[in-house]
C-alpha cells in the first residue's frame, strides 16, 4: 500500500511538471514574439504630413478654346524627421512638379470624381519620382487631396 501511494504521489508530481513544462512552453515563445514585434514597431519612423503651401493653382485644357483652373491642397505623407526635412527643402521642385502635371491634364480627367483617385495616384508617382531622382531616396509614403475646386 505504501509503495502504491509512492508511485500514484510520484506520477502525480510528474504530472504536474510535464503540465507546467507544456503551459510554459508557448508562454516563453508569445512572450518573445511580441518582443519582436514591439522592435519592429519602434524601429519605424512616424508617419508626418507635409502641406504643400500655397495650394497648387493651374490652368488645364477645357474643350475648344475654353480653359478651366483647378485649385488643389496637397498633404504628402512621409516617414521621420529626416525625410520631413526632405520635402521641405524640395519644395519649390515638388510645386514645379505638381503644376506642370496638372497644367497637361484635359477636362475628361480633372472634373470627374472617378477620375480623382487614378490622378491622386498618378500625382504621388510624380512627386515620388522627381523626390528619388532629386535625393536618391523612396521618401514618398502617400500624397492626399485635402481640397480640390475646379471651374
Amino acid at each position: 500500500m505504501v509503495i502504491a501511494m509512492q508511485i500514484n504521489k510520484s506520477s502525480l508530481f510528474i504530472s504536474i511538471f510535464l503540465l507546467f513544462m507544456f503551459l510554459g512552453t508557448p508562454l516563453t515563445y508569445a512572450e518573445e514574439e511580441e518582443s519582436e514585434d514591439s522592435e519592429q514597431v519602434e524601429e519605424l519612423e512616424p508617419l508626418m504630413y507635409y502641406e504643400i503651401q500655397p495650394n497648387i493653382l493651374t490652368f488645364y485644357q477645357g474643350t475648344g478654346k475654353k480653359i478651366g483652373y483647378v485649385v488643389v491642397q496637397v498633404n504628402i505623407a512621409v516617414r521621420g524627421q529626416e525625410h520631413f526635412d526632405l520635402v521641405e527643402s524640395h519644395l519649390p521642385l515638388i510645386q514645379d512638379n505638381l503644376i506642370d502635371f496638372f497644367n497637361r491634364k484635359d477636362k475628361s480627367v480633372i472634373q470627374p470624381f472617378s477620375e480623382r483617385e487614378n490622378l491622386r495616384v498618378e500625382a504621388k508617382d510624380s512627386v515620388a519620382a522627381v523626390l528619388k531622382e532629386e535625393t536618391g531616396l523612396d521618401i514618398v509614403e502617400n500624397l492626399l487631396f485635402t481640397n480640390y475646386v475646379y471651374q
